[in-house]
């Protein structure tokens, strides 16, 4: 048990880290090119994660097979959730303590994913659903 527990446990990782990549590049690219509008750009770049990620957590990772819209609808709307907490976070970092939006977009996606791992692995991706 606790083998399957370590290896999805890394596959999240490796797959969050990727995740990542989509979003802060995703949100890099859109914060340039939207001059500043950083809240629109961590929006759109969250959700590419959350979709990159639910696609290969799905897939390759849980390697579950049942009830695809539930597990998706469950996903997103804790990635959903995530979007919000990470606003929230970058609008307190940003605009009260002036910190460089990506600096506060990176804060803000370690809180974000730590807790989206948890949600996720017990709910979402459960054998029994």
């Amino acid at each position: 048990m606790q083998n399957i527990l370590d290896r999805h446990l890394i596959l999240y990782i490796l797959i969050g880290i990727w995740g990542a990549v989509v979003d802060f590049g995703s949100f890099y690219i859109l914060n340039a090119i939207l001059d500043g509008q950083y809240i629109i750009a961590n929006t759109v770049g969250s959700f590419l994660g959350i979709l990159n990620n639910f696609i290969f957590n799905y897939k390759y990772n849980f390697k579950v097979t049942d009830n695809f819209l539930k597990r998706c609808a469950i996903f997103f709307a804790i990635g959903i959730s995530g979007i919000v907490v990470s606003n929230f976070i970058m609008l307190v970092l940003v605009g009260n303590y002036n910190l460089n939006s990506s600096f506060a977009k990176l804060a803000a996606l370690c809180f974000v994913v730590a807790a989206q791992y948890t949600i996720n692995r017990f709910v979402t991706f459960k054998k029994n659903m």
